[in-house]
């Protein structure tokens, strides 16, 4: 679309402004304008105005209206006394508007890094007063609740202090109070063991005369007034007894003696204080002495089995015997097995086509591309798995390969010939073909490769193996020269003429080789 610059603006000045009026022939929706020193840019395509001003202006202050059909501009001026003789400058060539609008340019650009400038230096002030006055707004309030809190737990203690001093004055302060016994009285605990005083349940302590003489005696008497005799065994035999004399209706006989100044009526008195009792606790009597012989004898059989087995063991260490076996404090005779035989582990792995691992994820990719493989070695008219055993030989699969490669089914026949190499990796004569099957399909990487093997196995050199040697040199030679290698293509093409001297085909290649690369004799 063509600019259309306008001419047609009017204007006119007043003390502190100049106004200038640009007609459009239709209503503008959008203008763009640019305003600075005493540049003016309007545009509002396809229109453009653009003034360069007799003097500056205040950007700041000035003002742009959009009328109906035009647009007022309301420029203020920098210098108000000066007055205007007209609106812009004449006779400005190219160069100079050029440095006009560069310098405009350049300073509305300064203009609007200050603007922007002061604008985020004020944005950052007002969030910082904001935060200010967030926080002082947070502490009133939080000064506000703790004042309330304090007055409500001023309030608290202070109805709790009152209640407290009149809860502190008691109720019937004047009133006396009787003492009331207690109707219940005290029972002692239930004597289970009888003292030795006549068999009598004895509520009294003992009297350090009774200790005294207890002591002399040499009695080891328990709490209770009971006795444990131990008798010394008869032999080896070992036994605990532990007796308890009793009387002919049951009770248990007292061993101690009573001095004569003891009162009859005391006597008296715990015999009536027995009687009660005695009846009471007879069968527990019974039960508890029953249970503390079978304690008595079970520890007198342990100790026993133990200073037998240990006078045993003495003794057969003194005597020198050999120690017995199996007891239950030994171990038991472990068998040692002899040593292993050596031998050798077979281990077959599973067939693997491709030469990385197996993984469950490429399964499906690596199933499909073996189908693929399978499908072009049918195509070839030559698939391995479809050979039967006696057709799986090296010479007959090299045949095999001839006549597909004299068809001119070079993938067959590299086929045929791989197999052969497979089964019977020494034979030359299948290295030397596949590299003729090779060249034909310009594998020429392959076909270098095959020669080189093909040579190393051709030993020793003889006249039987010459010529195919020479087909070996020149074929690599040839392989070398398509790929761009004469250096070394060359060389083994003179070899071959060496080997074969009357082979008019390896001199016409040799010829051409060294024509096509510009190579001097």
């Amino acid at each position: 679309m063509p600019i259309i610059i306008i001419k047609d603006y009017t204007w006119r000045e007043t003390v502190d402004y100049v106004i200038i009026y640009v007609p459009f022939k239709s209503r503008p929706k959008k203008v763009d304008f640019l305003v600075i020193d005493n540049y003016l840019k309007a545009s509002c395509p396809p229109f453009l105005l653009e003034l360069f001003l007799w003097a500056n202006i205040i950007e700041e202050e000035s003002t742009c209206t959009l009328d109906e059909d035009k647009v007022i501009f309301s420029l203020r001026k920098a210098n108000v006394s000066l007055k205007w003789p007209k609106l812009e400058l004449d006779d400005l060539d190219k160069d100079t508007k050029r440095n006009y609008r560069n310098r405009a340019i350049e300073r509305i650009q300064k203009v609007t890094e200050e603007r922007q400038k002061a604008q985020s230096e004020k944005r950052q002030y007002l969030k910082k007063e904001a935060v200010k006055a967030q926080i002082d707004l947070d502490t009133a309030v939080l000064n506000k609740i703790s004042a309330m809190r304090d007055s409500h737990r001023k309030e608290a203690m202070e109805a709790l202090e009152d209640w407290r001093s009149k809860a502190e004055i008691p109720v019937l302060k004047y009133e006396q109070g009787i003492t009331q016994e207690n109707r219940k009285a005290y029972k002692p605990p239930l004597k289970w063991f009888k003292d030795d005083i006549t068999g009598m349940v004895k509520n009294r302590p003992m009297t350090d005369q009774e200790i005294f003489v207890n002591d002399a005696k040499g009695c080891s008497e328990g709490r209770n007034g009971r006795e444990l005799e131990w008798k010394e065994p008869e032999g080896k035999e070992l036994f605990h007894k532990y007796e308890f004399p009793r009387k002919e209706d049951g009770s248990i006989e007292s061993n101690t003696k009573v001095n004569d100044t003891t009162n009859e009526d005391e006597l008296n008195v715990i015999q009536e204080r027995n009687i009660s009792t005695d009846s009471e606790s007879d069968s527990d009597h019974e039960s508890y002495d029953k249970s503390i012989k079978d304690k008595i004898l079970r520890k007198s059989s342990s100790l026993k089995n133990v200073r037998t087995r240990g006078q045993e063991l003495i003794d057969r260490i003194l005597s020198g015997k050999p120690r017995k076996l199996n007891q239950i404090f030994d171990e038991p005779n472990k068998a040692v097995p002899l040593p292993r035989k050596n031998g050798t582990i077979n281990i077959t792995f599973s067939e693997r086509t491709f030469p990385t691992p197996a993984r469950e994820s490429h399964l499906i990719e690596e199933q499909e591309w073996l189908e693929k493989q399978a499908e072009a070695r049918r195509k070839t008219g030559f698939v391995a798995e479809d050979l039967r055993p006696e057709e799986r030989d090296p010479q007959w699969l090299k045949d095999k390969g001839d006549e597909l490669f004299k068809a001119g089914n070079y993938l067959g026949a590299i086929s045929a010939y791989s197999l052969g190499i497979k089964i019977s990796d020494k034979m030359a004569s299948l290295y030397v073909n596949r590299s003729a099957a090779h060249y034909a399909l310009e594998n020429y990487y392959r076909c270098t490769e095959d020669c080189s093997k093909a040579l190393e196995l051709m030993q020793p050199k003889c006249e039987a193996n010459r010529e195919s040697r020479a087909r070996c040199h020149a074929r690599q030679g040839a392989a070398l020269c398509k790929l761009s290698a004469p250096q070394h293509g060359i060389p083994e093409l003179e070899a071959a003429i060496k080997l074969a001297p009357d082979n008019e085909s390896i001199k016409r290649d040799l010829l051409v080789a060294k024509q096509y690369f510009n190579i001097k004799n």
